[in-house]
């Protein structure tokens, strides 16, 4: 016991010679809290000189300052106006919302083009997290667009964007007022779509469309070009023609029950493109034929296509609708049309068995019926056709390509 306080002595001199040679010293109370004091400071000056700085959105030849916690209200009236981040910190993202649907999510570098008018609620966030917000008002003039040359016997699609309450009316010089509808079910992105059936007796040349948005005129060039048709001659015995083509009584029931259907138009877009070939088999007669039929010297032309097929073959819709007739005809035999929404229909003659009935609702790839020979036929086939009410139009370009 008497050696301890030595050892302690010792021990102490020994911590006191390694402080002394490690430069560090001991503090006080009172210098320690004012050490503490000093690096608050120095973090506090820190965090300010990193604090968030406004966010520049260039608005055309304009630009504006975003601060955090606010909301700012910019209306855009043309493109060229629409927001650009570009000038934002590296890694920003942004998204759009319309309301309270979120429609777009990109970098700053991308630029975010509405093809409706109303508010959008831009939400911006940097590499960093701060995050910035601002609406836009967009009203933007009423624009067309469509194809600015078209083949005979062709549908052309005119859509008309920003036109959200707007009444549309249309003009031609083709025979046909395009009637136009809501493309989509949801709020936005509906754009206002009319389809124009351009004729297979159209002639070639340029035409004029057009459209009616309030109190805006819009107009557009369509330069109407020459399709090659198949030239056919066909022998059809007497007593069919007799019985179908050549009898009033055939017409006369046509005339009656499926002239009136052709002006009907859903304001529903049923169809998904593109649409299904509705049977398979070797091509007898093409969309558009110029037909000599036994010596008859005036041809008539063929408004649909005929697919050879044995009898029974299934028979598929080909693509979403309401049937607006499936019943015998004397002209066409056992026959099904389908209404696709905006006027746009689906023909289907000839066949052996009906699968539907007037007023289902078929999906693409049900089945309708089966390939027969009945009415005006010469042996089992189908005949597939696709109107805009009451032009006929080409089929094959709803399968390849969609309307």
């Amino acid at each position: 016991m008497k050696n301890l306080p030595i050892r302690l002595s010792a021990l102490t001199l020994c911590a006191a010679f390694t402080l002394s040679a490690c430069g560090a010293r001991l503090l006080s109370p009172k210098q320690t809290a004012s050490t503490v004091s000093d690096d608050s400071s120095s973090r506090t000056a820190s965090v300010s000189s990193r604090a968030a700085q406004p966010l520049s959105v260039s608005l055309g030849e304009q630009t504006a300052q975003v601060e955090i916690g606010s909301v700012p209200l910019f209306t855009v009236k043309s493109h060229d106006q629409l927001p650009d981040l570009s000038a934002a910190p590296a890694g920003t993202t942004y998204s759009v919302f319309y309301e309270a649907e979120s429609i777009f999510k990109g970098n700053a570098d991308e630029k975010f083009i509405p093809t409706c008018d109303g508010q959008f609620r831009y939400i911006v966030t940097t590499s960093r997290g701060d995050t910035y917000m601002f609406d836009m008002d967009c009203d933007f003039p009423a624009t067309l667009t469509a194809a600015s040359a078209i083949k005979q016997g062709e549908t052309l699609r005119i859509s008309v964007a920003h036109a959200e309450g707007t009444e549309l009316t249309a003009q031609t010089d083709l025979g046909f007022a395009p009637r136009f509808f809501t493309s989509a079910s949801s709020s936005y992105g509906a754009e206002k779509i009319a389809l124009l059936p351009i004729r297979y007796t159209a002639s070639p040349g340029v035409y004029t469309v057009t459209v009616q948005a309030g109190g805006q005129t819009l107009t557009h060039s369509l330069t109407v070009q020459e399709q090659d048709f198949d030239v056919q001659y066909m022998t059809m015995p007497q007593s069919t023609a007799a019985e179908t083509a050549l009898s009033a009584q055939a017409n006369a029931e046509w005339n009656e029950k499926i002239e009136p259907l052709k002006l009907i138009c859903d304001e529903e877009k049923y169809w998904e493109n593109p649409f299904q070939q509705p049977t398979f088999g070797p091509i007898s007669t093409q969309f558009g034929s110029i037909r000599y039929t036994n010596d008859d010297p005036t041809p008539t032309r063929h408004n649909g296509t005929d697919i050879a097929a044995a009898r029974g073959t299934v028979v598929s819709a080909a693509n979403n609708g309401r049937v607006l007739f499936a019943d015998y005809l004397q002209l066409t035999g056992n026959t099904v049309i389908i209404e696709h929404g905006f006027g746009l229909k689906s023909w289907y003659y000839h066949m052996d068995s009906l699968n539907v009935k007037t007023g289902d609702t078929v999906k693409k790839g049900d089945q309708i019926g089966t390939v027969g020979s009945t009415g005006y036929s010469t042996g089992p086939h189908l005949h597939f056709a696709l109107s805009v009410n009451n032009v006929f139009v080409n089929p094959w370009t709803a399968v390849n390509d969609g309307i």
